[in-house]
């Protein structure tokens, strides 16, 4: 059984940092191309990599970019087993011409050309067998002539060399010649192979909710039957599956309402059930407020969110989405938002969507008749009965 090939992996944004750009910005996770003209060409040298032997043989470089065709990419490989070099009759370090800022990232490749090992155009997976030396790195240029910025995903470099020409009998290893057609048509099926082999190795992050992609996830909520997935944000849709066990058994009742909008909103709702409001039949509170908003249908319920939580107007109708598919078909619910008004006989909850405190002027501006106020502690905030953007603090 082979050895396992080992890998050094630029991913992230501090790799990304670690290394020297030019026209191109982190991203998120990604470097992606930036530029007023959206034209011109953006470099990134990565740092150097340490295989730790001298001699080295490496194996494969696989690039993953996006919005980059193959006449707008060009990779340069460079290597050495030794990092000091001269220079103009200067003696320099690698790294030293690396960290120097002082240095264009033109002038550095050119300073650097003597480790030049390899240069390619438009080719994101390459096979390293020629390159030998225990210190790597690699120059990509992305020319940006596309619609899209061209984003750069990740950068891969596999070690050691390893070639399926090398088990085969001897005879076909001397006859393959010095244009190696033979081992390098072995590669194409060996890197297929490798690309299997490693998904087979990363299996179980498939099922893990906190590390799979997106793709992953929509499927894993195939499996916990979870209908809609595609509404959520990936964050939040992480959660879910997280909590969707232990969640899912209790479905059908308040807790379980209660903490799914959670997941989605970031804040717990208010459930009324109408059944708890018998305590107070008889009462003036009951027949004035409560029988009026709430009715006397014992099978129904009431969800009260506050309109701060609600970032668009979809999210109400997925908000209706994620609470029919928890509340059992028996009961009945209407999904109230909580404005920031003072309507009285309405949903109106002192503490929770109005507070008691000092009035605003009313204002004849032409967006709105007369003022509403809302004050908590220090704050006024002023909303016209017809929802307008007059919302000013005093």
């Amino acid at each position: 059984m082979r050895d396992k090939l080992k890998y050094f992996i630029l991913n992230n944004a501090y790799e990304f940092r670690r290394g020297i750009s030019e026209n191109m910005v982190v991203d998120g996770n990604m470097l992606r191309f930036s530029s007023e003209k959206m034209s011109g060409i953006g470099r990134f040298m990565t740092r150097v990599f340490d295989s730790g032997d001298r001699g080295t043989i490496w194996h494969r470089m696989l690039i993953n970019v996006e919005n980059c065709t193959a006449d707008e990419l060009r990779v340069t490989v460079y290597a050495s087993d030794f990092t000091e070099f001269s220079y103009k009759g200067a003696t320099f370090t690698v790294d030293e011409v690396l960290r120097d800022k002082s240095i264009s990232l033109d002038e550095k490749a050119s300073m650097l050309s003597v480790f030049e090992k390899k240069r390619v155009n438009g080719v994101r997976d390459a096979l390293l067998h020629d390159i030998v030396g225990r210190y790597l790195w690699v120059y990509v240029e992305v020319f940006g002539i596309s619609g899209k910025p061209a984003v750069i995903k990740d950068i891969r470099l596999y070690l050691p060399a390893e070639s399926w020409i090398d088990r085969l009998p001897q005879i076909y290893r001397k006859s393959d010649g010095e244009g190696r057609f033979l081992e390098r048509y072995l590669g194409i099926f060996q890197t297929l192979y490798d690309e299997v082999e490693e998904d087979i190795d990363r299996i179980s992050s498939r099922f893990d909710p906190e590390c799979a992609d997106r793709c992953f996830l929509e499927w894993l909520a195939e499996w916990l039957d979870i209908s809609d997935c595609s509404v959520w944000k990936e964050e939040k849709l992480r959660r879910l599956l997280l909590t969707a066990v232990s969640l899912y058994r209790g479905r059908g009742t308040k807790k379980c309402l209660s903490d799914a909008i959670e997941l989605y909103t970031g804040e717990k709702p208010y459930i009324i059930e109408n059944f708890s409001l018998r305590e107070h039949m008889g009462t003036q509170a009951y027949e004035q407020s409560l029988l009026p908003m709430y009715g006397n249908d014992p099978y129904k319920i009431f969800i009260l969110v506050r309109s701060e939580v609600i970032e668009s107007d979809s999210d109400k109708d997925i908000l209706w989405r994620i609470a029919r598919e928890l509340v059992p078909v028996t009961v009945d619910f209407e999904l109230k938002v909580l404005e920031p008004y003072i309507f009285l006989g309405q949903y109106s909850y002192l503490g929770i969507n109005s507070y008691l405190g000092k009035s605003g002027n009313a204002a004849l501006d032409g967006k709105s008749r007369i003022t509403f106020s809302v004050i908590g502690d220090n704050n006024v905030t002023e909303n016209s009965p017809e929802g307008s953007e007059n919302n000013n603090k005093d």
